[in-house]
């Protein structure tokens, strides 16, 4: 099979990638090849006549018939891009554009392929996941209904959080790993775009696991305060204080949860060799105002004291003992369940 200029497929410690780059050919060149490249799904122009250059990759995954791509964009100029009137690609289109580092603060859309759309930006990382029509027969008229409409905030976070975290994950991914999870990503893209009890409850596991992950990230943006608790998380996650306490049932109940991020949080700190800090200043950074109640509760998680943590820490890298077990830095949560991995 012929490839076009700067295309390689291979198959690596991952799943089956498909990658492609403009920078291997001269800048006249590079325009052109990437508007090839995404020929099958959209038009694309330059926003300005003047603009020669354009530097660009992309990698690409199966999920099953589900197509996972990621865009690297940061130098190329701004363009325009529209849909083909026909397009020969019947699919639902997934859309996370924004800056380099902060997908998941980005903008997100849902469009259909096969109406019209035009679209202007120079965003520096887009990621974006094509649903066949033909695997969706039963909701194509809900699905159509959601074309370029606003999607529900707290639903868009999820299904944002849900698409970076498989740009993060699908690179070590087996392909028998990645094509488990294009159900889970159908019901996802289904539940968040075209919300209902339905489609929610079809989608429970995998957006719970999303929720989860989210629980962790805003607790710890907010470690350091002492009085951020279930309340707090509640209002920051979005959900009822039901919906949170069933979330967390199964490991403990919310308090347990952020209480063990503060101390897991606390554990990598004093294992870490540059982290010079005094044990009560990284109690208080993880958010225990008071130094006995922080070395209890360290104790019950890892069954040694903070500066005992500390000092195996030392040792380990000394090539002394190992310490306890039970008090390695990478102890399990019960509740750590990687969304890509749902």
């Amino acid at each position: 099979m012929m490839r076009r200029p700067g295309m390689q497929a291979e198959r690596d410690a991952g799943s089956v990638t498909r990658r492609f780059s403009t920078r291997s050919l001269p800048p006249r060149d590079r325009f052109e090849a990437w508007r090839s490249h995404i020929a099958d799904t959209t038009d694309l122009s330059p926003a300005e006549a003047s603009a020669t250059d354009f530097p660009a990759e992309s990698e690409q995954w199966s999920l099953g018939d589900i197509v996972f791509s990621r865009y690297r964009l940061s130098e190329a100029p701004e363009r325009i891009w529209t849909h083909w009137p026909q397009s020969h690609r019947d699919d639902w289109c997934v859309v996370l554009a924004g800056p380099s580092g902060a997908r998941a603060q980005g903008s997100l859309s849902f469009r259909a392929l096969s109406k019209p759309f035009e679209g202007r930006g120079r965003d520096d990382e887009v990621l974006t996941v094509l649903l066949p029509r033909n695997r969706c027969v039963q909701e194509t008229r809900e699905l159509d209904s959601a074309h370029d409409r606003r999607i529900v905030p707290g639903m868009a976070a999820l299904l944002a959080d849900f698409l970076d975290s498989l740009a993060r994950n699908l690179p070590a991914m087996t392909q028998a790993e990645a094509d488990a999870l294009a159900e889970s990503t159908r019901m996802l893209v289904r539940a968040c775009t075209v919300p209902s009890r339905d489609s929610i409850e079809a989608a429970d596991a995998p957006i719970n696991s999303l929720m989860l992950e989210r629980a962790r990230q805003i607790v710890r943006q907010n470690i350091a305060l002492p009085g951020f608790g279930p309340t707090q998380l509640c209002r920051l996650l979005a959900v009822s204080r039901s919906k949170l306490y069933r979330l967390f049932e199964a490991s403990g109940g919310v308090a347990a949860f952020i209480q063990r991020e503060r101390l897991h949080l606390a554990m990598g700190l004093l294992s870490d060799q540059g982290e010079l800090r005094s044990v009560n200043v990284i109690a208080s950074e993880v958010g225990f105002a008071d130094h006995s109640t922080f070395s209890r509760a360290f104790r019950r998680e890892f069954g040694l004291s903070p500066s005992e943590a500390r000092e195996m820490a030392l040792a380990r890298r000394l090539g002394g003992s190992a310490g306890p077990a039970n008090a390695s830095p990478a102890s399990g949560d019960p509740a750590s369940g990687d969304p890509a991995r749902a």
